[in-house]
């Protein structure tokens, strides 16, 4: 039994979603440290990922930057809270197999 708790997949999404929505929060500075440059192409993280060539006629809405940040950086914390609890059962299963 604690051998499936430590090895189960969990761990594994809960640190692909947090490396996910560290680059997103990259794209997205990204993205608001350019909005006073014209020449700018905004990036998008789904068309980064998908690996699009570029969006066109599209410019930075701060507003809607600054939302996707915040969005961004709740799941990402919500990821680390995740992996956190995760960690803290796989701590408790390890310490209460010592007594």
């Amino acid at each position: 039994m604690a051998y499936d708790i430590i090895f189960d997949p969990t761990v594994d999404v809960l640190q692909g979603g947090i490396e996910r929505a560290a680059k997103k929060q990259a794209i997205i500075a990204q993205n608001i440290a350019n909005a006073n440059n014209p020449n700018y192409i905004p990036m998008d993280f789904d068309e980064v990922l998908n690996k699009a060539v570029k969006r066109t006629n599209k410019s930075i809405v701060i507003e809607e930057e600054m939302a996707s940040l915040s969005k961004n950086s709740i799941e990402h914390s919500a990821y680390i809270k995740l992996l956190a609890s995760k960690i803290s059962v796989i701590r408790t299963v390890v310490t209460q197999g010592r007594k």
